[in-house]
């Protein structure tokens, strides 16, 4: 990354033109290490071409802020990253929410969030019923502001609206947050919000349903850990469905280098193949992996290891065998005759999304 900072956040989306395919989001951060600075660095990787790229910057510099990618506002083509909340280091952590359109290249000032704070988590996911919700919204979870919050809001494009919905059981911050399936050993179905570990060591994980409009528990992560990357990404070979990977971050005595799993078919956890470089501060995305559209990779983007770096690294995972398809269905031939009409077409296929770990170098 060309900027070296931690305590950013990360996105994937689509890439702005001069850029080609889904291109991995870094958004804000702090650079210096004992006199840290809020910056509103905001630069881009495209996998396609194995380039970074420096966009246009936040309006509000920002550290430990969250970030997601959701559609835009009403009247804004295309889907936009979100910055939201964070701190500046020198006063109270913000409220401020923007928007960067990727068709447009620039950025949108949004409706502030309710609830200043730093350190909390972002994913997207469809709106629960009433509160002026619709469609599909922005959930702002947990954070810090005097204290550690339990704080959940939720802001949806379509209407331009901020709404407060159930808070967490846990109040945390410096946690992990995603959208991935639910938890079907749970009783829950569709797309879910995960809140997952954070600062005091905690391993508890909770679950939103918008459809039930309520959190629930999950498996404890096996390792608890604050500051760390969260990406939902198709599964390790031998789990199906998508699954929440949580790397790196940072316990009360040591850098982590642990990267773990977690399977909603089976709420269960799974440990991967280890991040080469550990750090806490840094931010994890899914995109392609770099100059490869065939395969899908967990990126982990910067972070702090002694000083802020611009380290990426990447955990590639590889396609699981294929299932097989069935054959075509043979027109009936006599001998020395042609067939009345071309072979009827086979049915298009549903990818196997299952995968298997494979570390690969960094982009840098």
């Amino acid at each position: 990354m060309p900027t070296a900072r931690s305590f950013l956040a990360t996105a994937s989306a689509h890439c702005p033109e001069g850029l080609r395919g889904k291109c991995v989001y870094a958004v804000g951060g702090q650079v210096g290490s004992d006199a840290p600075t809020a910056v509103n660095k905001f630069e881009a990787y495209s996998p396609a071409t194995g380039t970074w790229a420096t966009l246009p910057p936040l309006k509000t510099a920002r550290t430990n802020l969250a970030a997601t990618t959701a559609p835009c506002p009403d009247g804004v083509k295309g889907d936009c990253v979100y910055a939201i909340g964070g701190s500046t280091l020198t006063g109270s952590p913000l409220t401020t929410v923007e928007a960067y359109s990727t068709e447009t290249n620039a950025w949108l000032t949004l409706k502030s969030m309710p609830t200043r704070r730093q350190l909390l988590a972002a994913a997207t996911a469809s709106c629960p019923d009433g509160l002026g919700l619709r469609g599909t919204c922005v959930y702002a979870f947990g954070g810090a502001d005097a204290a550690t919050l339990n704080t959940v809001e939720a802001y949806s494009p379509a209407t331009n609206t901020w709404a407060t919905l159930p808070t967490l059981q846990t109040a945390r911050n410096g946690h992990g947050g995603a959208a991935a399936p639910c938890p079907g050993a749970l009783g829950l179905r569709g797309t879910c919000v995960y809140a997952i570990s954070g600062s005091g060591d905690l391993t508890s994980v909770e679950v939103y349903s918008p459809v039930l409009s309520a959190w629930q528990y999950a498996a404890e992560i096996p390792t608890p850990r604050n500051n760390f990357g969260t990406a939902a990404a198709p599964c390790p070979d031998g789990l199906s469905d998508g699954c929440v990977y949580t790397v790196g971050g940072g316990t009360f005595v040591e850098d982590l280098i642990v990267v773990e799993a977690y399977t909603p078919v089976t709420n269960a956890w799974v440990t991967l193949p280890t991040l080469p470089t550990g750090r806490f501060g840094l931010s994890s995305a899914a995109a392609h992996c770099p100059k490869n559209k065939h395969r899908d990779c967990v990126y982990a983007v910067g972070g702090f290891a002694g000083a802020p770096t611009g380290i990426t690294e990447t955990f590639a995972i590889e396609p699981g065998p294929a299932a097989p398809s069935k054959p075509k269905p043979k027109p009936e031939q006599k001998p020395d005759t042609k067939p009345s009409g071309p072979p009827a077409e086979g049915g298009a296929q549903e990818p196997d999304w299952s995968k298997a770990p494979e570390a690969d170098p960094a982009a840098r």
